[in-house]
């Protein structure tokens, strides 16, 4: 039997280096993986956001790959199937060969939608626009299209995919049952059902915390879900801003909506550990033959969070150990839900993509093109 085409790869490079080395190393690495193969789209990914990516550097890479079909974004943190950073100077790239590729969202429609954004721009509108997966990145992230920086969400589809498969990690634990809201004031969250929010949370709060010097209302959430969403719909979850012991309430970092019922919930590593593992395990029992991953990962679910190791990631090489994987540490993690983007926090979401087979490569090429637009930045 002969060996598995290989249609992805993955390069990593971190350190106190400029990013254009950190580029040149990671890109080399993964170009080594696909033995001589044709790239016909690479992304490359940058932390932190604020690192010093120059055009003419990615025009430089635009020409030794011979390749067009270029995105690159700046996030908190990045990661590949063998490493990972978060705060640090590092680049992490993806590097795809024929019959995979890129191409212009509106070019594809029903293909799986890649979508990047900075905080300020994932409106409601723009998440109802399509049902894609992706990264939010801090507000000072930035993007590019081929060379060319780009101030708008930059959304691309991947081209060659028969199927796809997204799940999600909530890592949380209820704290209380899914309850009507009965009463609050403004941000200031009084009633659930017939019960004082505040005594609430003291009654339902775990032993474990409840030994600790202070109430760790960073890890306290409450899960708000609304009663025009669908059942599968994950729930949207609040900060709790602080507490108010004369009123019995809870501070919120907005209103709950009208009509809607809600939840106490704690960030959990336990919970979160054994909600990837389920998650893996559905993946490698669905997902056929995967060529390639993205994983969208909230800042708050990374090594501090675990007290030591991403045991998401940990368990994820565990699993697809020869699976080529990118992905980012952003400020939310877009989730496909019906038609359109399910804004999430402090999850990781995994999406796995399987490659058509016998797909005629003239005409893969061909659909390409379009995406190719400006032709002039690696003749110069």
């Amino acid at each position: 039997m002969g060996s598995k085409v290989i249609l992805a790869s993955t390069g990593f490079a971190m350190g106190a280096r400029h990013p254009e080395r950190l580029l040149a190393q990671a890109v080399e690495e993964a170009h080594h993986k696909l033995h001589g193969q044709t790239i016909t789209a690479a992304l490359f990914l940058f932390s932190p956001p604020l690192s010093p990516v120059h055009p003419s550097m990615l025009q430089a890479q635009m020409r030794q790959l011979a390749c067009l079909q270029i995105a690159v974004a700046t996030f908190p943190g990045v990661f590949t199937d063998a490493g990972q950073a978060l705060g640090d100077p590092a680049c992490a790239v993806l590097l795809l060969a024929s019959p995979l590729g890129l191409s212009r969202s509106s070019q594809e429609p029903g293909m799986p939608r890649l979508r990047w954004a900075r905080p300020d721009q994932t409106t409601p509108h723009w998440l109802g626009q399509s049902a894609g997966f992706g990264s939010v990145s801090s507000r000072t992230g930035c993007f590019w299209l081929h060379a060319s920086a780009r101030r708008e969400p930059v959304e691309l589809c991947f081209r060659g995919i028969s199927a796809q498969h997204s799940a999600w990690s909530a890592g949380l634990r209820p704290l209380s049952a899914i309850l009507p809201v009965t009463r609050q004031e403004g941000n200031l969250l009084l009633q659930l059902e017939r019960y004082l929010a505040l005594p609430m949370l003291a009654q339902n709060i775990p032993f474990s915390i409840r030994q600790e010097a202070r109430l760790p209302l960073e890890r306290l959430l409450i899960g708000e879900v609304r009663m025009d969403t669908h059942p599968d719909t994950p729930p949207d979850l609040l900060h709790i801003r602080a507490t108010d012991i004369n009123r019995s309430g809870l501070w919120l970092e907005r209103a709950l909506e009208e009509g809607s019922r809600a939840f106490l919930t704690l960030r959990d590593p336990p919970s979160a550990e054994r909600d990837t593992r389920m998650v893996l395990e559905a993946l490698a029992t669905n997902a056929p033959s995967p060529a390639f991953a993205w994983i969208s990962s909230s800042i708050g679910r990374d090594v501090a969070f675990f007290g030591g190791e991403d045991r998401d990631l940990a368990l994820w090489r565990e699993r697809f150990p020869q699976l080529p994987t990118l992905g980012a540490y952003g400020m939310g993690e877009l989730l496909p839900t019906q038609e359109h983007s399910h804004l999430l926090r402090y999850s990781k979401v995994y999406t796995v993509f399987s490659a058509w087979n016998g797909v005629n490569q003239q005409e893969s090429e061909e659909q390409s093109n379009a995406f190719n637009e400006p032709l002039t930045q690696i003749k110069e």
